[in-house]
């Protein structure tokens, strides 16, 4: 790919989580931490940036609170943005599970529908095929395969 400086939506995305955390806070709350301190244990974060990152990625519409009826936060959840978001974390899991040193351990998903373990693989939607290192080029026109 060439390289294109100019804000795109790529660059839009990337600005969403371009900090240390915010794909931790996501991770743990696809992994069923809601509260604060749940997910201040799971990301490890210091409790000022925590509570920032919270913030931010509640601005950017990627997860929201959940209040009580007395208006107290009750913790978060992912909004369907936040979930979509889930599927750039699977193919970062990939790479992980790939480049990572052998004693680290490996989490995998299993695929409801089918029972197998899924793996992330990045396709092109037009023809169908896996995407690699290489294959892609920068136009200003939409193209298909």
């Amino acid at each position: 790919m060439k390289i294109k400086p100019e804000r795109d939506s790529l660059a839009v995305a990337l600005d969403a989580v371009n900090d240390r955390w915010s794909l931790h806070i996501v991770r743990a709350l696809a992994f069923g931490a809601s509260r604060y301190t749940e997910i201040l244990r799971a990301v490890g974060a210091p409790r000022d940036v925590l509570a920032a990152r919270l913030r931010k990625l509640a601005e950017s519409g990627i997860l929201q609170a959940r209040a009580t009826e007395s208006g107290k936060t009750a913790g978060y959840e992912l909004t369907q943005k936040g979930k979509d978001l889930g599927q750039v974390i699977l193919v970062l899991k990939r790479w992980g599970d790939t480049y990572s040193e052998d004693d680290v351990p490996r989490v995998d998903f299993i695929h409801d529908v089918c029972g197998e373990v899924f793996v992330a693989e990045v396709r092109c939607r037009a023809c169908g095929r896996p995407v690699r290192s290489g294959e892609l080029s920068f136009d200003q026109e939409s193209r298909s395969c």
